[in-house]
């Protein structure tokens, strides 16, 4: 187990800039904290040896470690503003369709202290006012949307809930199911409405709906249910209802945190822990695909019990960065009552000044967009066909048993809620346990730490074995400054999984190669999935896997537009930017038993490849490596013209064989055909891969995850790490490229 986790406010911070530490107890009394820049952090005997390096930073003496608990679960929270003070006659009213019926009692729309309806723990609808409880007799379906309603008439004391349950489009709207009983004469007050939840005892909210709520509404009169049913259609004339204290369209400010009330009270409201929005609502019927052209139809939120957006822990202490530090990759390392090798490290980047160039003309592009991706993913645990797919027991770790038993940490994008619905958010603000050095992967049985973090510290440690100078700046960096900030350096280094891009990276990294700039991409399946952050939420990333690729959920129909940015989701292969126009080659295969060597093809003999073989012999390189024992596997990508490939592209040598365990990407399986196990043959390889771009710029593409871990081999002392070097060398020298 972790006897202590925690993570700082930011994963990119510049020098003179202050970061923020957030540490929680799991079981330590105390801990201390040291500053470190992390160099090389996998811990396999094979390879190089873990390095790090102290940075003289006073931290503060022992600290004690205090513990602060996951809080996950979303949900609407609207001020009252004393709209909802002294009510005789009220009716609370939603749409709404629960995902999930599994025993526990759930929330819809509440006022607390005062009245709510719910769903209890047998799937009936609930309606509760002044101690008295209705129950409908039929329970809830999760196939099915349900306008419901609780109303209370104060001059008879009549207390009636309604819900109807809407079939298909084709049927007549039903009728409702109505119970009712005689609370007499009562008034209620409320200093808030809370939808999707309500209050504990203790003022926590809790009670969590998992579940689709659309047009929730509070009247200050009873407003009979098949009245009801009609103004909830028409927000038109919702609004012009007299006794409108409430309603919230959820179709408004949809890229925002803001619920907007339409009534004349304006009581709007805002979202906690990040529900889904820009999800189809109870009119929706495939009418159109984009909410941006119909938000009417897209007026639902999706919340979960299992969303989570920002831990919210207080901050255990802040530090400044120094002003003459260098950029690197660094970490808070935090050790619980004196025992190192239980230390939890919070890794983040130290970018370069944001206001002038720091002189280094080499920059490491650090992928936080995939790191928050997979962040505390489960995928040797909980998802289904993870060991089919590696052909080998997954090896675990203590950071897989802390998510086993924290579950309130919250997920990666790879995994489903409790409703099995697909994740579409990750989040950064919150801690990240596998996001660290030292760690192991799902991959980890392969023999090493293969995976993201640790895989990327494999090109860390060789620029530090060749004393290469160099900046980190991350993917959030990218994304805000763009081409002004790629345009400082000759070079920029790719990780070993940069899967997951925004457009405003794609586009930038494109500009840089097109102005003259030199990419290298050390690795596989690249700028594959559009992802999109929000300017209203820092820190928070949105994915949604839309038809095609490789993806273990689909977002369901009618929702493949981001909520966050309105662009349509999935690959970028299918959004104007496939992989292969900006590097060269494109995604086409998986696997996670065994990496292959390349062989080197007849194009390595072309003079524009000579600097790249300088000191390099044989036909077949890279038959070694610490990522399945060579220097092409796990994710391979492959050269494709018809993808956007440049035709005077070189593939300067392939992997030629893969295991059965390899299996081509479903995009490129347009037929399943009986035939197309050859297809299959042919396009599952890693090509290397050199082109040169119009501005004097070139790409140097390896399409393996592997390659870095066959860089690492024999303390990088080996034929990988020296091409890449050759590469390298050339790229920071300025002379430009010319375009055969």
């Amino acid at each position: 187990m972790l006897p202590i986790v925690g993570y700082t406010n930011k994963l990119t911070v510049a020098p003179g800039e202050t970061i923020e530490v957030m540490a929680s107890s799991f079981g330590a009394q105390t801990y201390t904290a040291d500053f470190r820049q992390i160099i090389q952090g996998d811990t396999n005997p094979d390879g190089p040896g873990y390095k790090d390096k102290l940075i003289d930073l006073d931290l503060g003496g022992a600290r004690p470690a205090i513990a602060k608990p996951f809080k996950p679960g979303s949900c609407v929270v609207i001020p009252g503003q004393g709209a909802f003070a002294g009510l005789e006659d009220f009716t609370l009213a939603a749409v709404v369709k629960p995902t999930l019926l599994d025993g526990r009692r759930r929330a819809v729309l509440n006022l607390p202290g005062c009245a709510g309806i719910g769903i209890d723990e047998s799937g009936h609808l609930t309606g509760e006012f002044a101690g008295n409880t209705l129950v409908s007799k039929t329970p809830m379906s999760t196939e099915h949307w349900h306008v419901v309603s609780l109303s209370y008439a104060h001059q008879s004391g009549q207390l009636t809930l309604a819900m109807s349950q809407d079939r298909d489009a084709a049927s007549e709207p039903p009728q409702p199911e109505i119970v009712s009983v005689d609370a007499g004469r009562q008034t209620g007050s409320a200093e808030e409405c809370i939808i999707a939840a309500t209050r504990g005892a203790d003022g926590e909210l809790t009670g969590f709906l998992d579940g689709k709520i659309d047009r929730p509404a509070v009247f200050d009169a009873v407003i009979a249910p098949n009245v009801l049913r009609t103004l909830l259609s028409d927000f038109s004339l919702l609004r012009r209802q007299r006794s409108l204290l409430g309603a919230w369209n959820f179709s408004r400010k949809m890229t925002t945190q803001t619920i907007c009330d339409i009534s004349p009270f304006q009581l709007h409201g805002r979202i906690h822990n990040a529900p889904t929005r820009a999800m189809t609502g109870w009119l929706w019927k495939g009418q159109e695909l984009d909410w941006k052209l119909r938000p009417d139809l897209y007026s639902a939120i999706h919340f979960h019990s299992t969303d989570m957006y920002d831990a919210g822990w207080e901050v255990d202490f802040s530090l400044t960065i120094p002003e003459d530090l260098k950029s690197g990759v660094y970490s808070v390392r935090l050790v619980p009552d004196e025992d190192e090798d239980s230390a939890y490290y919070c890794v983040f980047a130290v970018r370069p000044p944001r206001e002038k160039p720091s002189g280094n003309t080499v920059a490491f592009l650090f992928p936080t967009c995939s790191y928050m991706a997979y962040a505390n993913h489960r995928l040797g645990m909980d998802v289904p066909g993870t060991e089919i797919g590696m052909g080998r027991a997954v090896e675990l770790d203590r950071h897989h048993m802390f998510l086993q038993d924290n579950p309130g940490i919250g997920f990666s994008v790879y995994e489903t809620h409790d409703d099995e619905t697909g994740v579409f958010h990750s989040s950064r603000l919150r801690p990240i346990v596998d996001l660290q050095p030292k760690v192991k992967s799902f991959l980890g049985g392969l023999g090493s730490n293969i995976w993201q973090f640790n895989a990327d510290t494999h090109i860390l440690g060789w620029l530090d074995a060749i004393d290469q100078n160099y900046d980190v700046i991350t993917d959030e960096d990218m994304h805000e400054d763009g081409l002004r900030l790629l345009q400082r350096y000759n070079v920029i280094l790719t990780g070993t999984h940069p899967e997951y891009y925004t457009r405003n990276m794609v586009e930038a990294l494109q500009g840089f190669t097109d102005r003259g700039g030199r990419l290298m991409y050390l690795g596989g399946n690249g700028f594959y999935w559009v992802v999109s952050f929000n300017e209203d939420m820092p820190g928070i990333m949105e994915c949604r896997r839309s038809e095609a690729g490789i993806r273990p959920w689909e977002p369901g129909h009618g929702q493949f537009y981001h909520g966050f940015t309105g662009e349509y989701g999935g690959l970028w292969r299918r959004n104007d930017h496939p992989p292969n126009h900006l590097c060269g080659v494109g995604m086409t295969s998986q696997g996670f038993d065994v990496s292959e060597p390349y062989v080197v093809s007849p194009e390595a003999a072309n003079p524009r490849a000579a600097f790249i073989f300088e000191g390099i012999k044989g036909d077949t390189i890279g038959d070694f490596g610490l990522a399945g024992g060579g220097a092409a596997g796990l994710e391979v990508d492959r050269a494709d013209p018809s993808q956007g490939t440049p035709e005077h592209a070189l593939v300067l040598a392939s992997s030629t064989r893969h295991t059965d365990i390899y299996l081509m990407t479903p995009e490129d399986l347009l037929d399943p055909t009986p035939d197309w196990s050859g297809t299959q043959a042919d396009i599952i390889r890693a090509d290397l891969t050199f082109f040169e771009t119009i501005g004097g710029g070139a790409v140097f593409s390896t399409g393996s995850i592997a390659w870095a871990g066959a860089m690492a081999w024999n303390r990088y002392d080996n034929e990988i790490a020296k091409m890449t070097e050759n590469v390298l060398r050339r790229f920071d020298d300025e002379t430009p490229f010319e375009i055969p």
